[in-house]
């Protein structure tokens, strides 16, 4: 019996069938291609009552939260003598850019 947990966001499932190879394969590829990180989650599975179950996660959230509070503030309270924009350009792109 399947129990009604909370889920990850992102995540697939799927019961043992003829072509469970290629689409795992398939989902797996296109979610690395895509930048994503997906791993197997044997505990998901068992509690979602299926044979496999993936999890999916974006591994630039945190940084693209930091650059969205970033933009937000700076358009509430913008003041070019408390805010140089090339030094959170700089910012911005060392968010994005370095691991």
């Amino acid at each position: 019996m399947k129990q009604e947990n909370k889920l990850p966001k992102y995540y697939f499932a799927y019961n043992d069938d003829v072509y469970k190879h290629e689409l795992e394969d398939c989902i797996i590829q296109e979610c690395e291609n895509a930048g994503l990180e997906i791993s197997s989650d044997e505990e998901l599975a068992e509690q979602r009552g299926y044979d496999q179950a993936f999890v999916v996660e974006n591994p630039y959230k945190n940084k693209l939260e930091k650059i969205k509070k970033i933009l937000k503030t700076n358009v509430e309270i913008w003041d070019e003598t408390q805010h140089d924009p090339v030094e959170e350009f700089k910012l911005l792109i060392e968010i994005l850019f370095l691991l």
